[in-house]
């Protein structure tokens, strides 16, 4: 057991105290930077928002808007439904049906279509 102990434990790769220290220094230099340009971008954070909101009130004024062209359009195209004055003889046939043939015309099929050569 004693020879388990006394292995040496190491990481598997070194790095040079020269090379942290950089990375740290380097590090420390983006983060205030970055909070810096945080700060000069509060205004346009602001105007960011603003201009989401802006956004959201004009597409809440196009669907307002299409709902209310639609609904208009809608109107007005039912006032110029003409009606058919004429009855062709289709009509004429279906309106000299009872209930009972209305319902067996639905069910109606021709079971062979004959095939000519």
């Amino acid at each position: 057991m004693k020879e388990v102990q006394n292995i040496g434990k190491r990481m598997p790769y070194a790095e040079r105290e020269d090379y942290l220290n950089g990375l740290i220094s380097q590090a420390t230099e983006q983060a205030i930077l970055q909070g810096a340009r945080g700060k000069e971008q509060g205004a346009s954070g602001k105007t960011r928002v603003i201009r989401m909101w802006m956004a959201a009130a004009a597409a809440a004024l196009v669907l307002i808007g299409g709902v209310a062209i639609t609904y208009f359009h809608q109107n007005d195209t039912e006032e110029l439904v003409a009606e058919q004055t004429t009855t062709g003889p289709i009509d004429q046939f279906l309106d000299n049906l009872t209930d009972d043939e209305a319902q067996q015309l639905a069910y109606y099929e021709i079971e062979d279509i004959p095939e000519y050569y």
